[in-house]
């Protein structure tokens, strides 16, 4: 056993020497281009500062940044990289260019530098000889400097990655005991003084391939600073809403222990905010990213680092254990130190993402019934677990969700409200997007008389389910996207608003404010900008903030004139970008969609739809159907809209398929249906064997 122990002794003692012997191999960093070739990132050789401006019309401005050419350099004698740098505000991605290295993926290449290092040991891949150069790159900002202050290749005994996790810190624990929560404080008092927030998502992240750590993640908004947070407050917003994600990369180990820094950080924009007199809502955990490839790798991986809840029976047992983990982490962490300002919500938009009704939950389904149950133990498991912690926790006041944050599921039978030792410090909570929300999804451009309703119907809904019971509500996101006209978005907000203040109702709202400056059709645009301390479209976020007290924003005459929306007739004109080919047999989702908002203030009261067509094989087929307002699919198979729409050049067949006739086919459209489609979300086309080459409204 001692010759053993002896020779690995002088064996590990050989390396170390071998590797002392070999002579480190210095980058000139002055060999670094002074500027990129599309002009998105310099480097200062003087302060070696890495300067990156990225492309602004980008969604997250891309990951620019700066390339030195190693000419193929040898290294072979080498076994690790060592970086040196310094980072003020967020990471970067130090990457390496090896000779022939298709093979690899892009995050096989890349290794973030956080902002809590200044040095990271990176291994080189034993696969490769030779190197043809390095870079370094913003991570998906507007705007990001950073400090490049030597990088070495070097060959040691023990080439091991810089594990970013590594942390010596203990817990966060709160043991302040200078503020208390009255427990005499009622709920419905409480969130009639909240008035109007903003969702802000600094620290809502989503699952990426990029380790960065316990960093706060670049989303395309700005490291937060007190300067922000007094921006807001100035601006008349009364209260925060943090989103957090903790299961995606600030957890330690498969303890679901947090990373102290990551506390920290959220603790220091939570103070800022109590600073300003300002409320602050605290969000735990998402459940939509499990079904998000990059999560799933993670999982795949075993990554202790990335974990989340599931609202289903299969993964019930942990996910509480994750839950209550978080929770008492949280509320351990937030404690005497905060009283009544500091509000509590366990988790955002719950919903069981492996079930196909995962966001629309249905009443006769099984599943969905089961998972009902489930949030409401999950909901019941954290305010106990929350009161257990004691001090102003006690009384702290709660956040309670539905499935999805839903109004739909906040007031359904099946939703219960979990019991409480704590009297009236709950609060119900729920998302509305009575427009639509973003440009991805069903949004409109107008304040149809269908929206309005559908505000009544959900105001009625919560009226029954918890205002009548003496439990206020809190809308926890409402937004819009900015390509929806101003004043039209301002008509709703208006309405929804006064709704929500009205005496018998205790109401609070918070406008959600996506990441997105650019509005590139997929989210939300933001009406925040966090860079330049400034809002877009000011007079909307003044309506709700107005408005959610009960009183009204003036809007100047200049202002309506500029704004109003002018609708002009769509008589005569072809509703089709392009035509519509359906070759071969129908398939069932290949479907063309217009908006219904192409039909609202557009068209008469009563008008004709003429197609023309061509017909290019046997059995040619027309389908037309709509969506109505309520989300309810319609078309000539399975409804009765035949009834009351005449055809002309066509013969409906058994499955609801029109069959072409004629180069013309004409649909008459009565009032009923005319109001219908305009109040709807979208109208469709499909076919067999068939070009749409027109689609007209003919009076």
């Amino acid at each position: 056993m001692k010759k053993v122990l002896c020779f690995f002794t002088l064996s590990f003692c050989a390396a170390f020497v071998f590797a002392q012997n070999v002579k480190p191999y210095v980058v000139d960093l002055n060999k670094f281009p002074a500027v990129n070739d599309d002009k998105t990132a310099t480097f200062d050789k003087a302060t070696k500062t890495v300067t990156v401006t990225a492309n602004p019309k980008l969604q997250y401005g891309g990951n620019k940044g700066v390339y030195l050419w190693l000419n193929k350099i040898d290294i072979s004698s080498y076994n690790i990289a060592r970086v040196k740098y310094k980072a003020a505000d967020f990471g970067f991605q130090f990457n390496f260019d090896y000779d022939d290295n298709n093979t690899l993926e892009w995050y096989e290449k890349a290794t973030y530098c956080p902002t809590y290092l200044n040095e990271m040991i990176i291994p080189l891949d034993k696969k490769y000889k030779k190197l043809k150069g390095i870079s370094f790159q913003g991570v998906y900002l507007p705007h990001q400097q950073f400090v490049i202050e030597s990088v070495t290749f070097e060959k040691v005994a023990n080439p091991v990655k810089t594990d970013i996790y590594l942390s010596d810190e203990p817990p966060v624990v709160d043991t302040a005991t200078n503020v208390s929560i009255d427990a005499n404080l009622d709920a419905w008092d409480f969130v009639k003084n909240i008035g109007a927030g903003l969702n802000y998502q600094i620290f809502e992240d989503y699952p990426q391939l990029l380790d960065i750590g316990v960093d706060i993640r670049p989303n395309m908004f700005s490291r937060p600073t007190k300067a922000q947070i007094h921006f807001m407050k100035e601006s008349g917003l009364n209260a925060i809403r943090l989103q957090t994600n903790p299961g995606h990369g600030k957890i330690l180990d498969k303890n679901y222990r947090l990373a102290p820094r990551f506390i920290k950080n959220i603790k220091q924009v939570v103070d800022w905010c109590i600073e300003e007199d300002m409320y602050v809502i605290l969000c735990g955990p998402f459940a939509e990213y499990v079904t998000n490839d990059n999560f799933k790798k993670r999982m795949e991986w075993e990554d202790p680092h990335y974990a989340a809840y599931y609202v289903n029976e299969k993964d019930k047992k942990e996910s509480e254990r994750f839950l209550k983990a978080v929770w008492e982490q949280y509320a351990k962490a937030f404690n005497n130190s905060y009283d009544e300002h500091l509000i509590f919500e366990f988790f955002n938009e719950p919903s069981d993402m492996l079930h196909e009704h995962g966001w629309n939950p249905k009443d006769d389904c099984a599943v969905c019934k089961k998972d009902y149950a489930i949030l409401n133990e999950y909901n019941q498991l954290l305010v106990d677990t929350i009161r257990s912690t004691g001090g102003n926790n006690a009384n702290r006041f709660v956040l309670i969700n539905g499935i999805w944050s839903k109004w739909e599921t906040v007031t359904n039978k099946n939703f219960k409200m979990p019991k409480d030792k704590a009297k009236h410090k709950l609060i119900a909570t729920y998302h509305d997007y009575s427009m639509g929300g973003s440009a991805a999804g069903d949004y409109t451009d107008f304040y149809k008389n269908s929206v309005k309703e559908s505000i009544d119907k959900r105001f009625a809904a919560l009226d029954k389910a918890f205002f009548s019971k003496h439990i206020p509500v809190l809308i926890g996101e409402v937004g819009q996207t900015r390509r929806t006209p101003i004043l039209e978005r301002i008509k709703w907000i208006k309405y929804l608003t006064a709704q929500a203040s009205k005496p018998n109702r205790s109401c609070a709202a918070v406008l959600h404010n996506d990441n997105a400056l650019v509005d590139d059709g997929h989210f939300f645009s933001g009406y925040y900008d966090s860079w330049k301390l400034k809002w877009y479209d000011k007079e909307f976020v003044d309506t709700l903030i107005y408005g959610i007290q009960g009183k009204e924003f003036p809007l100047s005459a200049e202002f309506i004139k500029k704004n109003e929306v002018k609708v002009e007739s769509l008589a005569g004109k072809n509703l089709l970008q392009e035509p519509v080919v359906r070759t071969g047999k129908v398939n069932w989702d290949n479907n063309y969609k217009i908006r219904s908002d192409a039909f609202y203030l557009s068209t008469p009261p009563k008008y004709k739809i003429e197609f023309e067509i061509e017909k290019t094989g046997a059995d040619p087929f027309l389908r037309f159907a709509y969506i109505d307002i309520n989300y309810n699919w319609h078309d000539t198979y399975n409804t009765n809209m035949l009834k009351i729409m005449k055809v002309k050049g066509g013969v409906v067949a058994a499955d609801g398929l029109i069959k072409v006739q004629s180069n013309t086919v004409i649909l008459s459209i009565d009032e009923n249906l005319a109001t219908e489609f305009a109040n709807g979300h979208a109208v469709f086309l499909n076919g067999q064997n068939i070009i749409i080459k027109s689609m007209k409204v003919v009076e």
